[in-house]
């Protein structure tokens, strides 16, 4: 049937009326929620937000300081020298055939180079006497603290000399056919000497003409223990160094006692330790020639020091002293010091000749330049040294340059800036260039000392004691002096 009229023609069902009823409801309620929200938000932003252009954003909170990283304990170091087989830790006293000598007067607060050179004796005294050396650990601080400050900068108070140093002065075999009885550790000594006999360093130096020679003070050690039957024998904490200061600034204290100690196996089988040679691995692109084929330290078991420190062709390796050291120059020229025993030996081609002058304690300006030029040499006169050096027969075919220094950044760069400009080198490097674990970090010098032991031209500082046990090794080494040179 047909609709009558319009309004039926659109008439809908009463549930299709009622969906449209609600949608248009809903769809209100959403527009006015929306403009709600809108309006409360760009009220909040206005509170609560700082427009970016008229003030910065708030400062980030302060973070928390990194901990300090502390310096090393070397305790595999420690424990591996307590293992060492000649301990006996089961006895409760020394056998028969064993008997000790402990140096407790050593060194301590001092560099390594000073108590190098007195450990290097102290050893050889032991080594003449027939007995047990008895090696402590090389000591910044002995009052039982782990570390302690040095320029600002923590360091450790006491570092094993097994983490620096290998060889009989640290308990390794003598050589076959030397009976002499190998070193031990402290502990081991304390704990076999409860009861120990002591002597003072004027038993000795008060008898003997010369007091400086360290040959006579060798030797009246040496005559003074023979009679001794006791096992655990000492020197006295408080009596000092049996060979102090005064004997290693005399130029003639080493003469006499020299072919016997390099002859020794003090020397003849003294070596870097694995922590020490690693580090020269590591970075022996700084030394060695691009092609060069020679087997890793680390890879190779030790024979002797001439044999594993051989002279390394192309490189020179020169000892520059910063920081305090100028200081200490103007010092030495206020008491008109000499070069240091070790380097003083005869064959040295450059030897030093203090400048006259008269009262003690002081002196010209005059000679304190000459003084500074042999002692801390400006960059300038660094360079002019070089050129004439180089000029030699004993540096021909010199490649690489190392700089052994405390200098900074500034100072080396400086120095490395003019010596590119003077000469030609295929390389320089310095000490600051070298790639170091944390625990190398603390004997960085002595893997300078290893450095500079092997160059093939060396340049030292006559008033350094890092210089000198470097010339002691290539002396040993039977580095030709040519090759050995001075400020």
């Amino acid at each position: 049937m047909l609709p009558t009229s319009l309004r039926e023609k659109e008439k809908a069902p009463a549930s299709h009326m009622y969906f449209r009823y609600m949608a248009r409801r809903y769809l209100i309620l959403a527009i006015v929620g929306f403009g709600v929200l809108t309006l409360a938000g760009r009220a909040w932003w206005v509170r609560e937000r700082r427009p970016f252009r008229d003030t910065d954003a708030p400062p980030l909170p302060t973070p928390p300081p990194l901990p300090e990283v502390l310096p090393p304990l070397y305790e595999k170091f420690h424990e591996a020298e307590l293992r060492l087989p000649q301990h006996h830790w089961e006895q409760r006293r020394p056998r028969t055939d064993e008997k000790f000598l402990f140096v407790a007067g050593h060194s301590r607060g001092c560099g390594w180079g000073n108590a190098m050179q007195e450990l290097l004796l102290n050893a050889y005294m032991a080594y003449k006497a027939g007995r047990s050396f008895v090696f402590a650990n090389y000591t910044w601080n002995d009052n039982g603290s782990q570390f302690s400050e040095y320029n600002g900068h923590k360091i450790p108070s006491l570092i094993p000399y097994s983490a620096i140093i290998q060889g009989p002065i640290v308990g390794a075999p003598f050589p076959p056919g030397d009976h002499t009885p190998p070193a031990v550790h402290r502990d081991y000594f304390d704990a076999m000497c409860p009861h120990k006999v002591t002597y003072i360093r004027e038993d000795i130096s008060e008898i003997i003409t010369f007091k400086n020679s360290a040959k006579e003070i060798t030797d009246g050690w040496h005559d003074k223990l023979a009679g001794v039957e006791e096992q655990c024998v000492q020197t006295a904490p408080n009596s000092g160094q049996i060979y102090n200061f005064d004997v290693f600034g005399d130029p003639r204290a080493m003469l006499d006692i020299w072919p016997e100690l390099a002859a020794s196996p003090i020397l003849t089988h003294f070596g870097w330790s694995p922590l020490v040679e690693l580090a020269f691995d590591t970075n022996r692109d700084l030394f060695l020639a691009t092609s060069s084929f020679e087997p890793y330290l680390t890879s190779r078991p030790y024979t002797t020091n001439a044999d594993r420190y051989s002279m390394i062709p192309g490189l020179m390796a020169i000892h520059v002293r910063r920081g305090d050291f100028e200081g200490h120059c103007e010092h030495l020229a206020n008491w008109s010091a000499e070069y240091n025993a070790f380097n003083s030996f005869p064959e040295m081609v450059d030897p030093f000749v203090p400048p006259p002058h008269g009262e003690r304690g002081t002196n010209s300006e005059e000679n304190k330049a000459i003084y500074r030029k042999h002692c801390y040499p400006s960059a300038e006169q660094i360079v002019e040294r070089l050129r004439e050096i180089r000029k030699s027969p004993a540096a021909k075919g010199l490649q690489k340059l190392y700089i052994m220094t405390n200098g900074n950044q500034e100072f080396i760069s400086e120095l490395k800036n003019a010596l590119w400009r003077d000469q030609d080198w295929q390389m320089i490097s310095s000490s600051r260039d070298m790639v170091l674990n944390w625990e190398q970090k603390f004997v960085a010098q002595a893997v300078d000392m290893l450095v500079g032991q092997r160059a093939q031209i060396f340049v030292g500082n006559g008033f350094s004691t890092m210089t000198s046990n470097i010339i002691t090794m290539r002396m040993a080494n039977r580095f030709h002096p040519q090759s050995t040179r001075f400020w």
